[in-house]
């Protein structure tokens, strides 16, 4: 019997999405393999959107926000073994056993281009957390006081190089190293959880849910895939740039990131991302080419079948969280520009609010593009397939994509679909739908316009869209891809 640790972040099973969908067919189609799943999650207090099979025989949650400590959800031990831990955890024993590991672990992140030294600095703070508590030593004097020596050192030699008129804004203030120390704290909580030994590592992103899987393959030449559906270091990248001020914690976090991406990278024994676009990121941050095998997303092509068409108004239909990188905005716009010349035309977006502040700038906006009676959104569709059935045309905006499982769903449908040309959704449509430049307004109100005036154009490329997906992506192929990797690696 195969033994492998998945690990998720911020998806599978406490959220709805691709990844999520992903995970769950995974799981449920590989009976023979016993699954031990650690999700990072944004907090303990979440609701699992998903029931995990009976394969997945221990769950090992580990919640960022929302603890004092991480002790709170560590199952592994006994109270007096952690009341031992901090009673042993004092000033003297942090700066022997510690802050040489802690000092190298800024290093790397600040300035460090060896992933495989990262992944043994993890290795070796996951050792010291064995022995040593957590919460102690992040919030003690030695290790702020090494914390900011070290990071005011690293700013005033970067600060060397820029400049004289910059100079001011490299270096960071009290407030700056507080909440980087806050972030390190937080995103690296991970190390203080004991996963068992299995067969194979599968980490959903290159991220910090893939540390465990690092330290298993440096520990013990446990083998390690990376699947890769978003780029995550692309995906943060524009996550931060939305934020106008903390220059110095933008960089230290990306820094950060990108650190615990590479070394990703580097130890996995193969990088498996859903669409050949993700590739380039993977080799321009150190995967050697003979590491990569991209394993399309599928779809079950008996589930997702075409309905009977209806006669009823136009109907435009989308399936996307509310998410900024989805562009609701953008989707917002185009309706009310195909309304200009089909007043009796519809839009639905079924997807869960992920975004609440994003979710209320969408919602002023549809008043004021006055579309309240013509756009739909805020909830998942209960019937994903039927609101796929009931769409003419099938509309995806985002600014970023990996493989989406929405675009090959509808294809397999028989949607006519049109897309934002990001990620890989051009290697899903190909010849198959209309692509259109990211927020190009007009570009996709203008194809949309001529699906909806063109039924019988509608039906060619809805046919050649199942007949695309029949040969490339079925689930059991995307499956079995899988299961042959465990197999062979194991």
């Amino acid at each position: 019997m195969l033994n492998v640790l998945m690990t998720t972040e911020g998806t599978y099973p406490y959220a709805a999405g691709g990844v999520s969908t992903w995970c769950d067919a995974l799981l449920r189609n590989t009976p023979d393999v016993n699954y031990t799943l650690l999700p990072i999650m944004m907090n303990p207090h979440m609701e699992a959107r998903f029931d995990p099979p009976v394969n997945v025989q221990n769950i090992i949650n580990v919640p960022l926000w929302g603890t004092e400590e991480p002790s709170e959800f560590d199952t592994g031990g006994s109270f007096a073994e952690l009341y031992e831990r901090k009673r042993r955890t004092t000033d003297d024993a942090i700066e022997r056993e510690f802050l040489p590991t802690f000092r190298a672990l800024l290093g790397a992140i600040n300035g460090g281009n060896d992933p495989a030294a990262f992944g043994k600095i993890l290795v070796q703070l996951e050792d010291y957390f064995a022995l040593y508590d957590y919460s102690v030593t992040f919030k003690s004097r030695p290790v702020w006081r090494a914390f900011i020596d070290t990071m005011q050192t690293f700013a005033t030699r970067a600060a060397a190089a820029l400049p004289e008129g910059a100079r001011e804004h490299q270096m960071p203030s009290m407030f700056d190293l507080t909440e980087c120390l806050r972030w390190l704290y937080r995103f690296l909580t991970v190390l203080n959880v004991r996963v068992p030994e299995v067969s194979v590592t599968h980490t959903t992103a290159a991220a910090f849910c893939g540390i465990p899987c690092i330290t298993a393959k440096v520990r013990r030449g446990t083998p390690m895939i990376v699947t890769e559906h978003g780029v995550y270091l692309r995906e943060q990248n524009l996550f931060l740039s939305r934020f106008k001020r903390l220059f110095f914690c933008k960089q230290f976090l990306l820094n950060l990131i990108t650190a615990v991406v590479r070394a990703n990278y580097h130890y996995a024994d193969v990088v498996a991302p859903v669409c050949h676009y993700n590739t380039r990121w993977e080799l321009a941050h150190g995967t050697p080419q003979h590491k990569i095998r991209v394993i399309y997303n599928g779809v079950d092509p008996d589930a997702f079948a075409p309905g009977a068409s209806r006669e009823r108004s136009p109907h435009v239909v989308a399936t996307a969280r509310i998410d900024p990188l989805k562009d609701v905005e953008t989707f917002l716009r185009v309706a009310a520009r195909v309304r200009e010349t089909h007043p009796d035309v519809r839009f639905t977006i079924f997807g869960v609010v992920a975004d609440q502040a994003y979710y209320e700038t969408c919602l002023k906006l549809r008043r004021e593009l006055r579309l309240e009676t013509v756009v739909t959104m805020g909830a998942p569709a209960e019937d994903v397939i039927a609101a796929y059935r009931d769409a003419d045309v099938v509309l995806l905006t985002s600014i970023s994509e990996a493989f989406p499982f929405s675009v090959i769903e509808a294809m397999s449908c028989e949607c006519a679909v049109v897309a934002s040309d990001v990620g890989g959704v051009g290697e899903a449509l190909e010849e198959c739908g209309t692509l259109v430049r990211p927020r190009d307004v007009e570009g996709f109100a203008t194809a949309i316009r001529t699906l909806l005036d063109d039924p019988p154009l509608r039906a060619r490329m809805g046919r050649r869209a199942r007949a695309r997906v029949l040969e490339e992506f079925r689930l059991d192929g995307s499956i079995a891809a899988y299961l042959d990797l465990y197999r062979r690696l194991a």
